[in-house]
């Protein structure tokens, strides 16, 4: 269990920089070490603008309009960003202390699903019957209160606070390694879901759906918000009239803000980031590094069950209760959180990096969409992604070990 770190090391190849072993200052580091540093560090961002250009002047040359940065679009750009956002946050927290999560897509149909048969009042809390009495078989809380908002909401976290449990003691307390562990807590969940819904669709009521797919109080930019940009004799039109701020876009930042905050301000969330960088050391300072890996898990599966509520109520109207549906959320969220790795720090993760992977992501699916590329090469481009991120990381941090 000591080695938590150098499994995410090993997995990876080396490609993402390890954190600072060394006190020197970098004294005699060559221009071009430096560049390539900065290069590491700040690529990412870079990489974003240039997409976000790419995309503005393909859509006005190809559609004769420009439809990616709009006020419409930037809101849908939003909105889409903001369950990949929530759930890569949690995952963010475990790669943090060194740990892999492979059932962070399962919690978040488990979430979802669990949310919408509550709030739907297809499945009801009671006690066990004892055999051959009467006794038990009632509501363990008012049947009335089961099928609200709140209680729905506190039934998908508890959930995925299970889910979290098992992962973490599994892992921490067992010694199993957390891909089989996790893996086999994902087939798990997928079994549990099947036979509660045999696989079918949970749909949402519609007073909630509307709630949670609206915007901050209402408020969207007028149609005069825009100008016209003159570029070597051609003139885009930039139009953010109709942006708005959707309300899961927003919980979403509420979220991530959290996160953040706990990590970097909090005895706790620096007490994980020790036992994520040096867990035997942080095991002979006197923290419980077990406990921590727990709080890890639990953390990350309530998120991801989160995430589902949010998936469910602000995008797609119903939960989706089949965990291979929703699979794809499991490498998205990978591949923000490791392009996170590799911006602006020096191969941590944190949440602001990962909040730029996922937005680095969307945009790029949302211009692909946009300019009528097939589906599937949205999958290409997520592989793609992640490879190039980190190859040029590597290539990077080797150019300036050479100097």
């Amino acid at each position: 269990m000591g080695s938590a770190v150098a499994k995410i090391r090993s997995a990876v190849g080396g490609i993402i920089p390890g954190r600072r072993e060394s006190g020197g200052n970098g004294a005699g580091t060559s221009s071009g070490s430096k560049g390539m540093v900065f290069a590491a560090r700040y690529g990412t961002i870079v990489f974003l603008l240039v997409l976000i250009v790419v995309f503005t002047i393909l859509c006005e040359i190809r559609l004769g309009e420009q439809r990616f940065l709009s006020g419409n679009n930037l809101t849908l750009l939003l909105r889409q960003s903001a369950v990949l956002a929530i759930l890569a946050s949690g995952l963010t927290i475990a790669l943090i202390l060194g740990e892999f999560d492979l059932s962070i897509a399962a919690a978040l149909t488990l979430g979802g699903g669990i949310f919408a048969l509550f709030l739907s009042g297809q499945y009801i809390v009671t006690w066990p019957t004892i055999p051959f009495t009467d006794i038990g078989g009632g509501a363990v809380v008012p049947a009335d209160w089961q099928d609200t908002f709140l209680f729905a909401l506190i039934a998908a976290a508890f959930f995925g606070l299970l889910a979290g449990v098992i992962n973490g003691i599994v892992v921490s307390y067992f010694g199993v390694s957390a891909f089989i562990g996790t893996l086999g807590l994902a087939g798990i969940i997928e079994g549990y879901l099947i036979r509660l819904t045999d696989g079918r669709s949970v749909a949402l009521p519609k007073n909630v759906t509307d709630t949670a797919q609206g915007t901050l109080f209402g408020w969207k930019a007028p149609e005069s918000w825009g100008w016209d940009l003159t570029v070597g004799g051609r003139t885009f039109n930039l139009n953010l009239g109709g942006l708005s701020l959707p309300i899961i876009a927003v919980t979403a930042a509420v979220i991530l803000f959290g996160i953040s905050f706990f990590l970097r301000q909090t005895e706790a969330g620096r007490r994980m980031d020790a036992v994520g960088g040096n867990p035997e050391a942080s095991r002979l300072a006197g923290i419980d590094v077990k406990r921590y890996r727990l709080a890890a898990f639990m953390m990350c599966a309530v998120i991801a069950a989160i995430a589902g509520v949010v998936l469910a109520a602000g995008r797609t109207g119903s939960a989706v209760t089949l965990v291979g549906n929703q699979g794809s959320y499991l490498l998205q969220a990978y591949t923000a959180c490791f392009l996170g790795a590799v911006t602006l720090r020096e191969g941590e993760f944190h949440v602001l990096g990962t909040s730029i992977g996922v937005l680095l992501m969307t945009v790029t699916f949302s211009g692909l969409i946009i300019l009528g590329v097939p589906g599937y090469a949205q999958t290409i481009a997520n592989g793609v992604i992640l490879i190039a991120a980190l190859t040029f990381a590597g290539l990077a941090r080797r150019a300036a070990r050479r100097t």
